[in-house]
């Protein structure tokens, strides 16, 4: 195998700890990367049906785009038109990630050819609200994954809930994310689906411009915490920051690139007909993550 193929895995299973289907757990929002993933309780999360489908209710109509550009050279794109009919909240959406083109050897290295590897993943996503205070949501899609002549393909669906804790002014996000099932697999061999539960709280701080978010993530042999906040600041400006407890693990050994390893920022400007963004995530030994995009809302 090429050793530029074996650095994206590598790269892709030293942060998901998996080896199969790990673009199901890539961050594919500006304002996601920007906070660290957090945000299953975030009515202003741009990842819904990803990170909780309920988080859908709190969504206007609007047309939404992100590029990312991951390390070893793995690039992501993000587009969703979002919608309201009657009291349901809608969002189509596709996810697309491109781990490049590479050549391919035979074992005494003679060229055979070229074949490249990617990932594409549609899905539709409904909201509502059950109350005042409580919304739910399910997104369902079907998400494939190709290398040179041979592809998996998944049917997948998420599941999510949120809660309004006035006394608190916070709120709570409970998902189900990636339930599925294997309608084709690469080999005979069948991939196990990263099937998780996340479990968020969200809380507007009192004496701060400052939304903060608190998550936890449990997969069958893993657990990650992310933490992010967002600060609106003057003249439209929003300021995102976050890390996970991955932190610790993406340690170069050099004490100045340490202290920022694991860090997540994002920057965004709301203008009145569109909303611009960048973020960069930090993974320390991983490398750079850099982001951009914009969302433009719907006519009525």
């Amino acid at each position: 195998m090429p050793r530029t193929v074996l650095t994206s895995l590598f790269f892709a299973g030293f942060l998901f700890g998996q080896t199969a289907y790990t673009s199901l757990d890539l961050l594919y929002h500006i304002r996601s990367v920007g906070m660290s993933g957090s945000g299953a309780a975030d009515l202003l999360a741009m990842d819904v049906s990803t990170l909780n489908p309920a988080l859908l209710s709190g969504a206007h109509k609007s047309f939404v785009v992100s590029a990312i550009r991951y390390p070893a050279s793995i690039q992501s794109q993000f587009v969703e038109w979002r919608s309201v009919w009657k009291e349901l909240h809608l969002a189509a959406t596709f996810r697309g990630v491109n781990y490049g083109a590479f050549k391919e050897r035979d074992r005494d290295g003679g060229e055979l050819g070229d074949f490249s590897a990617g990932d594409a993943w549609v899905s539709f996503a409904l909201a509502r609200k059950l109350s005042n205070l409580a919304d739910i949501g399910a997104s369902a899609g079907l998400f494939q994954s190709r290398v040179g002549e041979v592809q998996a393909m998944l049917g997948l669906i998420s599941i999510g809930g949120r809660v309004t804790i006035p006394q608190a002014a916070a709120s709570l996000g409970v998902s189900v994310r990636n339930l599925g099932t294997t309608v084709e697999t690469y080999t005979s061999h069948k991939e196990e689906i990263p099937t998780s539960v996340a479990v968020g709280v969200t809380r507007k701080m009192a004496y701060l411009p400052l939304s903060f978010s608190a998550d936890g993530v449990w997969w069958r042999k893993r657990t990650l915490f992310r933490l992010g906040g967002e600060f609106s600041l003057p003249k439209g400006f929003a300021l995102q920051i976050g890390t996970t407890s991955l932190r610790g693990d993406l340690h170069t050994g050099e004490l100045w690139r340490d202290i920022a390893s694991g860090i997540s920022l994002g920057l965004g400007y709301e203008m009145p007909r569109m909303t611009i963004g960048f973020a960069v995530g930090n993974s320390g030994v991983g490398g750079a993550s850099v982001g951009i995009g914009f969302s433009r809302p719907g006519t009525n």
